[in-house]
């Protein structure tokens, strides 16, 4: 149809999160998403509507691409080894130079004051990983893996906050050793049954 602009959606918010990732919410402008779009300003505000509404379909894409694949290791039939997998995907992201450091959610957390209803979102991705961290410690617990005085949520709370800091340090950091250090120390606070999973290297 004449005046119809079709463009890749998925590609569209690839590029916009990876800017965000990159910039942050506040110094990425809306020239720079022109740019990293390819798409004019009336044509982004057609399809998302202002930058901020930009921002979270952004983060949303980046929870499904990058997010959900993470939490993926949760369902390994061991739950060392998932934890394990989890930890190490992190600290071996700082070894790829294709995407920027740290994680979008978390940068969001830190510092995304314009956009108050991104901060919601990333607050809400953070719960969900606790859920989905609380999940796996109580069917691990249930089948023997973990401690029978283990207190998943606990454990999900602290596990979250490892992932988090992990990320912070390798924004921060970019010091893989520091972060297999962490990662290793909180591996061996799991209160395993049996023997435990290949340290981090």
């Amino acid at each position: 149809m004449v005046g119809v602009i079709r463009f890749d959606r998925d590609a569209a918010l690839d590029a916009a999160a990876a800017l965000f990732w990159r910039k942050g919410y506040d110094c990425a402008s809306i020239q720079d998403l022109e740019a990293a779009t390819g798409l004019g300003r009336g044509s982004l505000y057609n399809a998302f509507g202002d930058k901020e509404a930009l921002f979270l379909a952004a983060l949303e894409r980046y929870a499904e691409t990058v997010s959900a694949p993470l939490l993926r290791h949760l369902e390994a039939a061991d739950i060392g080894a998932g934890v394990n997998a989890l930890l190490a995907e992190l600290v071996g992201r700082i070894e790829r130079t294709e995407t920027p450091p740290g994680c979008l959610v978390t940068n969001t957390c830190v510092a995304a004051a314009g956009a108050p209803a991104a901060e919601r979102f990333a607050a809400a991705r953070l719960r969900a990983m606790e859920r989905a961290l609380e999940s796996a410690f109580e069917k691990a617990r249930a089948n023997g893996r973990l401690a029978a005085d283990a207190d998943p949520r606990a454990l999900a709370r602290f596990y979250t906050a490892v992932a988090q800091s992990l990320n912070l340090m390798h924004k921060a950091l970019d010091d893989r050793e520091t972060m297999a250090d962490v990662a290793r120390t909180a591996l061996s606070a799991l209160p395993l049954v049996g023997a435990p999973p290949q340290p981090i290297r």
